[in-house]
């Protein structure tokens, strides 16, 4: 009997260890299969998580003078507000194109679909607004005018500025500023299933070619707002000119409907180089009814596809950091898909060593459940602490600050969000 024990022990052990490894890794018992549905991209989430929180050091932390050297990379980092649209775009074409098209009756009206993606982002955005409103009301009549478009989430849809007293307002950046991107995401679903439809029947040169021509577009942008060339063109001489055509880029739908195309043709360059179909085993066609990941997780490029676009990432943050400032409008507006579409293709393969050991590990998956609370309550959080306890000058607050909102977020999350999703 006393030669057992170190037996039991071990078996103990291993009990413990596949137990502690199933709640670290909960989707490594299903991987990541969607039953009888097309497969479910959960690892999507993390990445989300990773932008929004780099986004919310560059708002916070930018002039910080806790940290030394910090504006130096920031810049770079608020680059990533525009894989919200990409991810979008892919996510719901991906959605769209993994089931054979549905006609007549089965096919769910325009107002319906709208409605059902709203119900996913509406109540994290609308619990943002109000809590900000009540924090920080609105100080001028053309503030107070702008308030219901936010409220039905129009704000972003045109570049609606004023000028009061030298200083300019615009609609987009008004009350809870971060949440423009979701009045942009809002006129591009009323577009996603033609431009799905679209691109259901093209072949993979096809969609590579576009996102190419996606990539390409950015540089638009570049020679339309840097130096304020497009307001010389139009001969703008005063203060709201220029600011008007500069919020129309960066946070209107002009600005990135190059990315969210480029997302749709993601999604149907995954599907045909990355899946089969479940039932034939054979390529996915435009009458597929079940789609499956392929066995051999499709090219290689794509199959590290985290690993490499993080590491080009990477590249660009500490060897080209100084080529942001030049650049800017070209790499916010489009100039960062190919580091973004390898992350997105990599992380939807889910061979990608950081797709299997960290973006699908239970912590991430979490992060990724909060990545758009967390998002969209970054200044409401901080406008509250800066209120109550300083912020400028006050390195503790602004140490404590990304635990408090991962914290904050979760809590809404879990007991607004989701309660009123699920009913």
């Amino acid at each position: 009997a006393p030669e057992r024990v170190p037996g039991r022990k071990r078996a103990a052990a291993r009990r413990l260890a596949a137990a502690a490894g199933a709640w670290f890794y909960p989707l490594s018992a299903k991987g990541g299969a969607g039953g009888s549905g097309a497969p479910r991209l959960d690892a999507l989430d993390a990445p989300r998580w990773v932008a929004s929180i780099q986004i919310v050091c560059y708002h916070m932390y930018e002039k910080s003078q806790y940290v030394p050297g910090f504006a130096r990379y920031a810049t770079w980092m608020a680059t990533w507000t525009q894989l919200f649209f990409l991810l979008s775009g892919f996510v719901l074409a991906y959605a769209e194109l993994s089931k054979p098209p549905k006609t007549g009756g089965a096919r769910p009206s325009l107002l319906r679909y709208v409605r059902r993606r709203l119900t996913v982002i509406y109540p994290a955005f609308f619990l943002s607004l109000l809590l900000k409103v009540a924090a920080s009301p609105a100080k001028t009549a053309f503030e107070w005018s702008m308030l219901p478009l936010h409220v039905l989430l129009l704000q972003s849809w045109f570049p609606i500025c004023q000028e009061d007293g030298g200083s300019v307002s615009c609609s987009p950046w008004l009350f809870n500023g971060e949440s423009w991107f979701l009045s942009v995401l809002l006129l591009f679903w009323l577009f996603l299933r033609p431009l799905a439809e679209l691109f259901r029947r093209r072949s993979a040169c096809f969609c590579a070619a576009t996102m190419t021509l996606c990539w390409a577009f950015s540089l638009v942008f570049h020679f339309m707002g840097h130096g304020n060339r497009l307001a010389e063109l139009f001969g703008c001489t005063g203060k709201l000119c220029p600011i008007m055509i500069m919020v129309a880029i960066r946070s209107g739908p002009l600005g990135y409907v190059h990315v969210f195309v480029a997302g749709v043709a993601a999604a149907r360059l995954f599907m045909l180089l990355a899946m089969v179909d479940a039932e034939t085993s054979g390529p996915v066609e435009p009458t597929t009814r079940r789609v499956a990941l392929r066995d051999d997780g499709g090219p290689f490029f794509l199959r590290y596809g985290c690993v490499f676009g993080y590491a080009l990432y990477a590249v660009l943050l500490f060897a080209a950091t100084n080529l942001i400032d030049p650049f800017y409008y070209f790499f916010h507006n489009g100039g960062m898909l190919p580091v973004m579409l390898l992350v997105l293709l990599g992380a939807a393969i889910g061979r990608d060593p950081l797709t299997v050991w960290v973006f699908r590990s239970k912590p991430m998956l979490v992060l990724g459940r909060i990545s758009y609370m967390q998002y969209l309550m970054q200044h409401v959080l901080q406008g509250w602490i800066r209120q109550n306890f300083g912020w400028k000058d006050n390195g503790g607050i602004q140490a404590a600050f990304v635990p408090c909102l991962l914290l904050f977020s979760y809590c809404c999350q879990r007991w607004v969000e989701k309660p009123y999703t699920e009913y």
